[in-house]
């Protein structure tokens, strides 16, 4: 499991724009780091909790990208592609579900990373 305290010094130290992990509480932030570390342990199934653990940094990043998720990105994540309020419209892309920079750390596998 990740340690909310290496979390909180990584984020203040190596992370310029961390304004959704300081802004959070600490029941959310280790909220964020469980739904993280399961996520990224069901895509890379090369990684172990036992014997090859997530590199933390990479459990933070997706911590991060889960905190930044707002209710359009979640549901274009559901399959949702247009939403229209009285004449506004606004036409979403498909987020992929994998951190970027959870990506450049891990590498790149084969499959998508969207569903």
């Amino acid at each position: 499991m990740a340690d909310l305290n290496l979390a909180n010094t990584y984020f203040v130290t190596q992370v310029l724009h961390n304004e959704e992990w300081t802004a959070a509480d600490d029941v959310t932030r280790h909220r964020a780091l469980n739904t993280a570390e399961t996520q990224l342990y069901r895509v890379f199934r090369s990684y172990r909790r036992d014997t090859r653990p997530l590199p933390d940094e990479a459990v933070f990043e997706q911590a991060l990208w889960l905190l930044r998720m707002d209710e359009t990105v979640r549901k274009s994540q559901q399959g949702v592609t247009s939403v229209s309020v009285s004449g506004l419209g606004i036409s979403m892309n498909t987020v992929p579900r994998i951190s970027p920079e959870v990506i450049a750390i891990l590498g790149r596998r084969v499959g998508r990373y969207a569903d």
